[in-house]
C-alpha cells in the first residue's frame, strides 16, 4: 500500500526539530511492506504539499499536527479532501490524542489514532489492504466509536529507527542547531525513552507516551547513533526525552559505552533538577554532554505547588550550582501566567532566573493545552468563551499576548515576560560562553542585511529583543530549506515511488 504521512510543522524560536513521531510510524509501516512518503509542512517553506501528495498517488493519507497548527492542518485536509476525495484520512499526534472525538468530526477523518502510533498505523494499513472495516482497532476511534486501549510498547528495541531517509534530512542539520544557545551543525534529535511519571499540570506528554517510564537498551541506542554517524556524518545529538536521566544507572552505562566509540559526539538533553547527581553528571560530561535543559517554571513555591512540579527553589539553585560546578552548561525555562499567580510570584521568578545564571534562559506563557490538568482547571471558567478555537494563539513561545488565567492582566503578564526575556538577552546571545551563537547570528545578519529592518520591526511589536534574533534565523532557514527541498524533491519522490 502507498501511504502519505504529513506533519504540519510550526516555527518556534531558533531551532528546527524533525517530526520524530511520524518518522517512527513511517519506519513501522515500511517494515510492514508498505511504500511510504513523509512530508514535513514547515510554514517557512514555499512548497505545495498537495501537489507532492497527489504525485505520490497514495492509498492512505496520515496527518499529524499540534494544537497551534490546527488551522493549517484543517486547510490542508480540506484541500486533500477536494483533490483526493476517496482516499482514507488517518489522524494522529498529540492534539488528536487529547481531542480524538472533536478531531474526528472537525476533520471528517476516517480514523483517529490515540497514543503511540506505530502498531495502530500498521494494523490500519493491513485492514485497508485486505478490504476490511476499520472499526474496533485498539488505540483508535472511528464513527462507530473507540476501540479498546492500545497497550504501550514494552520492548522499544522492537521499534525500527525513525525513517529519516524519507525526508530531506540535511535541512535539519543546519545551524544554529538543536542545543539552545550552543551554535552547532549536524546535530540530530533522538529518543531513548518513552513515558513520564510526573504530573505537571501544564503537560500532556503522558497522553501520547504514557506515564510508565520505558527505556531502549544501550546497545539499541548505540546502533542508531552508529547509523546516524555513518549515514549523515552527525557531530552531535539532542535527546528529546522528557527526562533523559530517568534511570541514572542506564545513563552511566550509555556514557561508558559512548567513551569507547571511535567517534566523539557533543550532546544535550532535558532533565529534572531532582534527577541528577555528581557522579552521573561527570559521566555525562566525559561522554560529550555539553548542556542540560531544565524546566524550572517558577521561583515561587506557591506556583510550583500549583503546577505539581515537586520541586523547591532551593533545590533548583543547588542543582544549577552542581551542574555548573561539574562544567556543564544549563538551559532554563520559565512560565508566566499560571492560575493564581500574582505580582510577587512573577517577581520571584525573575529573581530566581537571575540567581541561576543559566547559559540559556527562555520564558513562556502558561498555555492550557487540551488534555492537561491546566486545561481542566480553566475549562469551567469564561476562558473558552474568549478563546473558543484552537490555533496559533496556543503557541506558548511566539505569542505576544498571554491568556488571562491569573490575577494579573494580560498586559501585566506581557510586561513581566518582556522584562525578563530582555534581561536574559545578554547571557543568551552576548555572553562569552555563547560566543559561537553570537557569531552565527552576525553571519546571518551580514549575509542578509535587508532582513535587519524586518527583524527589528518584529521585535518592536512585542518589545522583546529575542524576537529580532529569531526572525533573522527563521528567514535564513526559510531560504536555505526551501532551496534544499526543491533540489531534493524529485529524488525523494523517485525513492518512494
Amino acid at each position: 500500500m502507498r501511504i502519505s504521512l504529513v506533519n504540519v510543522q510550526f516555527h518556534e524560536g531558533n531551532n528546527m526539530f524533525p517530526p520524530l513521531g511520524l518518522m517512527y510510524v513511517a519506519a513501522a509501516l515500511r517494515e510492514a511492506g508498505h511504500r511510504v512518503q513523509v512530508l514535513d509542512g514547515d510554514p517557512l517553506l514555499e512548497v505545495d504539499m498537495v501537489d507532492r501528495i497527489v504525485a505520490f498517488e497514495p492509498e492512505l493519507i496520515g496527518m499529524s499536527f499540534l494544537t497551534m497548527t490546527i488551522a493549517r492542518a484543517s486547510q490542508l485536509s480540506q484541500q486533500l479532501r477536494q483533490t483526493l476525495p476517496d482516499i482514507p484520512l488517518m489522524l494522529g499526534g498529540p492534539h488528536v490524542t487529547a481531542e480524538p472525538a472533536r478531531s474526528h468530526v472537525d476533520f471528517a477523518a476516517d480514523i483517529v489514532v490515540i497514543g503511540e502510533g506505530e502498531r495502530s498505523a500498521v494494523e490500519i494499513a493491513e485492514r485497508l489492504e485486505n478490504g476490511d472495516h476499520l472499526d474496533g482497532i485498539p488505540g483508535t476511534l472511528t464513527a462507530a466509536g473507540k476501540g479498546p486501549p492500545r497497550l504501550a510498547i514494552d520492548d522499544l528495541d522492537s521499534v525500527p529507527f525513525p525513517a529519516r531517509d524519507l525526508l530531506e534530512f540535511e535541512r535539519y542539520l543546519s545551524p544554529p542547531g538543536l542545543i539552545r544557545g550552543w551554535a552547532s551543525s549536524r546535530h540530530a534529535s533522538m529518543l531513548a525513552s518513552r513515558g513520564c511519571p510526573f504530573r505537571c499540570t501544564f503537560c500532556a506528554s503522558h497522553l501520547q507516551l504514557g506515564r510508565r517510564f520505558r527505556l531502549r537498551s544501550v546497545e539499541n541506542v548505540l546502533a542508531e547513533l552508529d547509523h546516524l554517524v555513518d549515514r549523515y556524518a552527525i557531530k552531535g545529538v539532542y535527546w528529546v526525552d522528557d527526562i533523559f536521566t530517568g534511570d541514572r544507572a542506564w545513563v552511566r552505562e550509555l556514557c561508558a559505552a559512548l567513551r569507547q566509540r571511535p567517534y566523539k559526539l557533543e550532546w544535550g538533553c532535558q532533565s529534572r533538577v531532582t534527577g541528577i547527581d555528581r557522579v552521573t553528571l561527570e559521566a555525562m560530561r566525559d561522554a560529550g554532554c555539553v548542556q542540560i535543559d531544565f524546566g524550572v517554571e517558577s521561583g515561587s513555591q506557591k506556583i510550583l505547588n500549583r503546577m505539581r512540579k515537586g520541586t523547591r527553589p532551593d533545590t533548583i539553585r543547588k542543582a544549577f550550582e552542581l551542574v555548573h560546578d561539574v562544567g556543564l552548561r544549563t538551559g532554563a525555562s520559565f512560565i508566566f501566567g499560571t492560575p493564581g499567580e500574582e505580582e510577587d510570584d512573577a517577581q520571584q521568578t525573575i529573581e530566581l532566573a537571575r540567581q541561576l545564571k543559566s547559559d540559556w534562559t527562555v520564558f513562556f506563557f502558561s498555555t492550557p493545552y487540551p488534555g492537561t490538568e491546566l486545561w481542566g482547571q480553566v475549562r469551567e471558567t469564561s476562558f473558552f468563551e474568549l478563546f473558543p478555537d484552537y490555533g496559533e494563539a496556543w503557541n506558548n513561545r511566539q505569542r505576544q499576548t498571554p491568556f488571562a488565567m491569573t490575577n494579573l492582566t494580560p498586559d501585566q503578564l506581557a510586561v513581566f515576560r518582556k522584562l525578563a526575556q530582555n534581561e536574559a538577552f545578554r547571557r543568551n546571545y552576548l555572553h562569552p560562553r555563547n560566543i559561537g551563537y553570537a557569531a552565527r547570528l552576525t553571519s546571518v545578519a551580514l549575509k542578509r542585511p535587508r532582513l535587519i529592518g524586518q527583524a527589528l520591526s518584529i521585535a518592536m511589536r512585542g518589545g522583546r529583543l529575542d524576537d529580532a534574533v529569531e526572525a533573522w534565523f527563521a528567514a535564513d532557514r526559510a531560504q536555505v530549506t526551501t532551496r534544499r527541498w526543491r533540489q531534493s524533491e524529485q529524488a525523494l519522490l523517485n525513492q518512494v515511488l
